[in-house]
């Protein structure tokens, strides 16, 4: 599939709107970047029950101290590299 520039996509937003809707996957150039325009179902922005019990167990794992803190992007980057 063509990108559309931003021009073409601005002067045919609907048109863009309405191909998302029926599962198109419709991508915009921005100078040497691709971006796609998606449906996001209204299940993508909410907590799911199974979500909701993840958040819960790292909550408890954090307030017990079974986690791992990072002050500076340089503990981060040795914690991420360390995985």
């Amino acid at each position: 599939m063509e990108a559309l520039s931003v021009k073409e996509y601005r002067n045919n937003l609907a048109a863009s709107f309405a191909r998302a809707d029926n599962g198109e996957q419709v991508l915009i150039r921005r100078k040497n970047e691709i971006y796609a325009l998606v449906k996001v179902g209204r299940e993508d922005l909410m907590i799911t029950p199974e979500l909701q019990a993840r958040i819960n167990e790292v909550e408890k794992a954090c307030k017990e101290g079974k986690c791992a803190t990072c002050n500076t992007t340089e503990e981060l980057d040795t914690y991420l590299n360390s995985l």
